[in-house]
């Protein structure tokens, strides 16, 4: 009997192929198959993936044209006849070799239909923990006991879980055919289905980090639209609030820069999406004048050029500033002070808690709100995300010996936007 299929799509991945392979037949669960869908590859994929087969009669081939990630996994779900199934991808690998026999002992003497695993990701060469729940560090997921999803509703991090196949197949879920955002709308549908999951106290899955820019054009943005709002539509349609407000997150924040900079004259499609969506939250939210911030930095990039004047203008009136944010747009607005030859007016970044954040930047250091209160008062430019920023203005209106400038958001994503093209 075959207890799992490993499912791999793979286009054009002779980079990290051998390792991706070498590290699924590394795993001490022996029955096993490793379905390896070629996406018409134009590389030497093919034959990488031919060599093995003929070393390793558990390794299927199956061969189509390029259609994307999802169809192949289609088509690897069709073909599978293991017990249970995993998924994996071409530039990725597994990494206790135990994990998968953890995963598959722990579904069956549980009689549940998925588990997942804790995981890690490289980047720069590093190798490190990431939480497999949004809203968590790596260790407080709680490893051995049941967990029901409604208590979480994340949706990021299919590849670190083992499914039944007839729970997919029942319940008639699959990819949708989508180039970016389809494995989102999968996870969803599939935990929410379960109702209930294990997490294995072991290590499956290692990710590689990538540039996400470079990944997208306006066909692929209007698939990223497509997927949050079929994630929108659910999470409303099942009262999902965790759901609908992370992907609402997602929309404003994670992929903001990469909707805008997507937008062209001659295809209007994302615009029509957005437009979609918005009022998908405005009715969620009862909110009539919702704009989505995706909106409204495109609004605002028509005619920014009096407030980026403004800007400029207020701080060559300071021998030194402050800037509270270093995160992505307190780092957007030094790159903006740079392009100006302002930057060297940064004194100090500051922030709520240094826990989890950079000493310096730049080579600027970087202070907590506590300690920077102590120093001598200078103009403050507050540079971080809408959902943050009404705490941190209370606090910034308790010290009261710090005078500051909120730098509108829809003008740091019109930075974002520059610097992507």
């Amino acid at each position: 009997m075959i207890k799992v299929s490993i499912i791999i799509p793979v286009y054009n991945a002779e980079k990290y192929l051998e390792e991706c392979i070498r590290s699924v037949q590394a795993q001490t669960l022996n029955e096993l198959e490793i379905i390896c869908v070629d996406d018409g590859s134009t590389d030497n994929s093919p034959e990488i993936l031919t060599q093995f087969q003929d070393g390793d009669k558990r390794i299927v081939l199956c061969r189509q044209e390029n259609q994307g990630a999802g169809a192949a996994r289609n088509l690897g779900i069709q073909k599978a006849e293991g017990k249970y199934i995993a998924f994996l991808d071409a530039d990725d690998y597994y990494i206790d070799k135990e994990a998968l026999s953890v995963m598959f002992h722990i579904c069956e003497t549980g009689n549940l239909p998925v588990c997942g695993s804790l995981r890690k990701h490289v980047k720069n060469g590093r190798v490190e923990t990431e939480p497999l729940i949004q809203g968590q560090t790596a260790d407080e997921v709680i490893c051995g006991t049941l967990l029901n999803y409604n208590d979480f509703q994340f949706d990021y991090n299919y590849q670190s879980f083992l499914y039944l196949k007839e729970h997919l197949t029942e319940n008639k879920i699959c990819f949708p055919n989508y180039r970016r955002f389809q494995d989102p709308p999968f996870l969803v549908r599939t935990l929410y289905a379960a109702g209930r999951f294990a997490v294995a106290e072991t290590y499956l899955y290692c990710y590689r980090l990538s540039d996400m820019e470079q990944r997208f054009d306006t066909q692929k943005t209007c698939d990223l639209l497509h997927g949050l709002i079929d994630n929108l539509c659910f999470a409303k349609e099942h009262n999902l609030e965790i759901l609908f407000r992370n992907t609402v997150c997602r929309l404003e924040d994670e992929y903001v820069d990469i909707i805008c900079k997507n937008i062209t004259e001659d295809n209007l499609d994302v615009l029509v999406l957005l437009i979609q969506a918005n009022q998908i939250i405005r009715d969620y939210y009862k909110e009539k004048s919702y704009v989505i911030q995706p909106i409204r930095t495109l609004l605002f990039c028509m005619n920014q050029s009096l407030y980026r004047d403004r800007l400029i203008h207020m701080v060559k009136k300071q021998e030194k500033i402050a800037v509270y944010g270093a995160g992505k747009y307190g780092k957007l607005f030094w790159e903006f002070l740079k392009k100006n030859n302002l930057h060297s007016r940064v004194s100090v970044f500051v922030v709520s808690d240094l826990k989890g954040n950079e000493t310096e930047i730049k080579g600027i250091p970087v202070v907590e709100l506590q300690d920077f209160s102590k120093e001598k008062a200078c103009q403050m430019f507050v540079s971080v995300r809408r959902g943050v920023l009404d705490e941190i203005k209370r606090k910034l209106d308790e010290i009261k010996r710090c005078s500051y400038t909120v730098v509108k958001e829809e003008f740091l994503h019109a930075i974002a936007i520059e610097f992507i093209r």
